[in-house]
Formats: C-alpha cells, sequence, structure tokens
C-alpha cells in the first residue's frame, strides 16, 4: 500500500513561529522587541484586529519569547532565535503544561476562569512563567470578566495573561486598563502580494500578477483568508492558477461588466439596462455581489471627481481612465445620490423576498433617478422664482423652525436667566426632580413665589413658540397675616411694649 503524505493547509503550514516571521506587524514587532530589551515584561497583553491578521499566532510567538531557553536555566527572550529551545515545539503545537490555552467562545461562565485562577496559585512545572491565552476574551460573562479582574489587579509574579478579541468595545475598562493593548492592522495588499508570491514558489504553484491582486483584494487584509483562497485555488486548479478560475471561484463579478453597467446608469439608458439584467440572471451573479462592486466604482468615481488620490489595487490603469470618461460630465452630487440609493438598496434586496426582483428594481431606480435635474440646480430654480416677500416670509418660519430648544434643565434655566435676570434668584432656590422638554417638576427648601413659577412658564413659552409646564412642589410664599411684635411695630412705629408676655 502506497503511503499518502498527509496535507497540512497552508495557513498552519506557514504560520509564524517567531516574531522575525510575522507578516505586516512590523511597529508591534518593534514595541515588543523594546520591551523584552529593557526587561519591561507587562503581567497582560490585548491583541485586537480583524480576523486573520495573527491575534492568536502572535499570542503563541510571544509566549514562546517569553519562555525561551536552551537550557531551563537561562532565559533569553528574543524577537529571533538561532536555534530551537525546550519549551518551542510544546508551546506552538498548544500542548505546554504551563501554557494554558482557552476559547472564550465556548468557556464564557465564571467556573472557567475560577480554574484558571487556582491553575495561577502553582508555580510552573518546566517554564519561567506560567501564560494564559484567552482567545475571544469578549465573550466572557459579566461575572467572569468581574472573576478575572480580581487576579489581574495583584497577579503572581510568574503569571502573564494574553488576550485576543476582534471586538475591544465589548471588554470591560477596568480590564482593559490593566493591558498593554495592541492593534493589529490589516495586512496591505503589497505584503500579502509579496508573501503569497513566495509560498506559491514554495509549493511549485503557478500563479499570475492579476490572480494575486485577484486574491488579495477577497482577503480584505486577512493574511489567514488569503492562504486559505490560495489552497483552494491549488486543489481547483491543478497547479496553474488563472484570474478566470480564481474568479469563477470566488463568485466574482467582471470588472468591465461592472464598468458598463455603471455607465448604462449614469446615463439612464433604460433599454440597454434590461439587457444587463438578462445577463446577470443568465450568469447567476449574485445582485448582493453587484451592489457591492456598484458602490466601490460609485466611491472611486466620486474621489476622482472631487480629486482625491485613489489607492485601489483593483482596477487597472484603463479602467480608471475609462470611469473618467463616464463621469466628465457629471457632477459630483449625482454620484452621491447615486451612492445613497445603492446604500439603501443593499439593505431592501438582502431583505427581500426575491432578491433578483429587488436588484431588477433597484437598477430601475437608479437609470430614472439619474434622469433628475441636480438637487442644487432646482434649489437655484425655486429660489428665483420666489419674490422677495415670499423669501422673507419663508425665512421667518425657518427661524421659528430653528428656534433653540432647551435639551436639558441646565439649558431651561440659563434661558430663563438671560431673559429676565429676576428670576435667578427663585431659580438658584429650585431643585429639580424631572425634566422633559414642554414640562418641568421642581422642588425647593425655601419658599418661592408661585407668580414667579408662573413667569418662568411664560418666559419658556416666548423663547421656545411653544407650551410650557412648570410643577413645584413644596412651600409657597404668602402674605403674612399674623398677629406679631414685629407686624404690631410695622404698623405702630411709635408704640410701646409693657408686657409682651400677654401678647
Amino acid at each position: 500500500m502506497t503511503d499518502k503524505i498527509e496535507h497540512k493547509i497552508l495557513a498552519r503550514k506557514y504560520r509564524p513561529k517567531s516574531f522575525s516571521e510575522l507578516v505586516g506587524q512590523e511597529s508591534i514587532v518593534n514595541t515588543i522587541n523594546n520591551s523584552i530589551q529593557s526587561n519591561r515584561i507587562s503581567q497582560a497583553y490585548l491583541f485586537t484586529g480583524i480576523r486573520g491578521v495573527g491575534k492568536t499566532t502572535t499570542a503563541r510567538v510571544l509566549a514562546r519569547t517569553l519562555n525561551y531557553t536552551l537550557d531551563n536555566k537561562q532565559y533569553l527572550p528574543s524577537i529571533s532565535f538561532e536555534k530551537k529551545g525546550l519549551n518551542c515545539d510544546a508551546i506552538l503545537e498548544s500542548r505546554h503544561p504551563d501554557v494554558f490555552e482557552m476559547d472564550a467562545a465556548s468557556n464564557t461562565g465564571i467556573d472557567n476562569i475560577r480554574e484558571i485562577i487556582n491553575f495561577a496559585q502553582t508555580r510552573p512545572t518546566m517554564a519561567k512563567y506560567k501564560i494564559f491565552i484567552i482567545d475571544e476574551v469578549h465573550m466572557l460573562s459579566r461575572q467572569a470578566f468581574n472573576g478575572l479582574l480580581k487576579i489581574l489587579e495583584e497577579p503572581p509574579e510568574h503569571v502573564i495573561f494574553i488576550f485576543a478579541t476582534t471586538e475591544i468595545e465589548k471588554i470591560p475598562v477596568t480590564i482593559l486598563s490593566r493591558c498593554q493593548k495592541f492593534n493589529l492592522q490589516r495586512i496591505d495588499s503589497e505584503t500579502i502580494a509579496k508573501y503569497i508570491f513566495d509560498v506559491a514558489k514554495k509549493e511549485k504553484v503557478e500563479i499570475n500578477e492579476k490572480s494575486i491582486k485577484i486574491l488579495c483584494s477577497a482577503s480584505e487584509g486577512s493574511m489567514r483568508d488569503a492562504l486559505s483562497i490560495l489552497d483552494q485555488a491549488i486543489s481547483l486548479c491543478d497547479g496553474n492558477i488563472s484570474e478566470d478560475k480564481l474568479s469563477e471561484m470566488l463568485n466574482l463579478n467582471d470588472i468591465n461588466f461592472i464598468l458598463e453597467l455603471f455607465e448604462k446608469l449614469i446615463w439612464s439608458k433604460i433599454d440597454d439596462i434590461a439587457k444587463k439584467i438578462d445577463h446577470i440572471y443568465e450568469n447567476g451573479f449574485e445582485p448582493i455581489s453587484i451592489i457591492k462592486d456598484l458602490s466601490k466604482v460609485t466611491h472611486i468615481a466620486s474621489l476622482i471627481k472631487v480629486k482625491i488620490p485613489i489607492q485601489n489595487d483593483d482596477l487597472s490603469v484603463d479602467q480608471i481612465e475609462k470611469i473618467k470618461s463616464i463621469i466628465q460630465d457629471i457632477d459630483v452630487s449625482s454620484l452621491i445620490h447615486m451612492w445613497q440609493i445603492l446604500l439603501k438598496g443593499y439593505h431592501e434586496v438582502e431583505d427581500s423576498f426575491d432578491s433578483n426582483i429587488s436588484l431588477e428594481m433597484l437598477l430601475i431606480k437608479l437609470c430614472y433617478s439619474n434622469q433628475l435635474p441636480p438637487i442644487d440646480s432646482i434649489i437655484s430654480k425655486i429660489e428665483d422664482s420666489l419674490t422677495e416677500e415670499k423669501k422673507t416670509n419663508i425665512l421667518v418660519k425657518k427661524t421659528k423652525i430653528e428656534a433653540i430648544i432647551p435639551e436639558s434643565y441646565e439649558e431651561a434655566k440659563s434661558m430663563i436667566i438671560d431673559n429676565d435676570i429676576r428670576l435667578a434668584i427663585d431659580l438658584e432656590k429650585l431643585e429639580l426632580i424631572e425634566y422633559k422638554i414642554g414640562h418641568i417638576d421642581l422642588t425647593s427648601n425655601d419658599l418661592i413665589d408661585n407668580d414667579n413659577i408662573k413667569l418662568m412658564e411664560s418666559t419658556l413659552k416666548n423663547i421656545t413658540d411653544m407650551e410650557w409646564t412648570i410643577n413645584y412642589i413644596g412651600e409657597k410664599a404668602q402674605k403674612d397675616t399674623r398677629i406679631t411684635i414685629d407686624n404690631i411695630k410695622k404698623h405702630f412705629p411709635n408704640a410701646e411694649i409693657v408686657n409682651e408676655d400677654d401678647i
């Protein structure tokens, strides 16, 4: 029986084993190298970024780096290694007893964190540090985060945590503040292209420049995705990858077809649009992918129109020139309008009972919307047709509509004082119970004149041109009609008090 060589997927086969092999993350490598050289080792690291940029790989490489030793006595952390250390293979293969890996997506609870805390109390058995790599850490429950926080506040000296996440905003600030954060960037197309070309050469696979461009575009900055696509393409193309087969495999639209469709839409050629729709049906193009590609072309056309440099490797020089010729007599407002319709249409097609019908209606809408004159010219014509009196009336109405409505009690209070400074004293005595636009509930420990409450209401009404109700809960000032010594003295200033106890 012939022995079969076990196939290893490219994403694993070419996974970096040291920081010197990590592609496209030079700033992170330099930062970590400097911290290692200066012996400033953190007890918690956090790697964040999109899928496939190397978060978990970087975590394993960091674990290998921190626990690198040749004789189990002297530890020599470095970003590159001349020889394989005692702990290297076990760490990179996720089987080292002192490097614990956990997927928080399937281990979200406090019990999983308690297991980590208990395991962290004992010293390492084979290495210098006990390292805990927690992938997708944002998936932990609130209780789990609370449990993790305690050990992060006072971690044992021999323990280091390394977290990886795609959604850093879901991690509590208390956890983030105790980590060294590293954002792994999308890898640029040029770097991916060079790496893929080198891998294809090692795998003895023929791949041309156009195919590499298609592959880089489809990977969206993820090296893992790029290697996975290359792996699939090698199986499909039997060692000779062409752009036609790669486009078919990825179900990509022909960019020249998209440019032709864009041109017909810009010039509202409805008869030609019908033919393009038939072509879409016959070739089984995905409606969503058509909208995405049209949106990309619209975006590029808008950048050209406003003279912003284009950073796009998908289009050739000839294709860029074709877009320029299409939009030569089109203003940027029409392109913005087209973008907005495409953006809304994307969600309509996605949620539709029949995506093909929705796409057809969207293309018809785009075709007829481009026949309309630009908004600026419509407004200009309307303004030219108005008399001065009508313009004045519109301006007055617009001013009323744009009247400032206080969004908070402090704003309302400030507006009242600005309008009538006499109310400032009473307003300082009042405390807010509840504020809603048009309704305010107030209270105070001091006596407040009810007339001033009414005056506040009317002041807000005049300023905002809307009804306001102010409810006051507390003691209101009234005229003092009690018989007291002070009142008697006010009315009879020359009177003499004979016996104060009898009054």
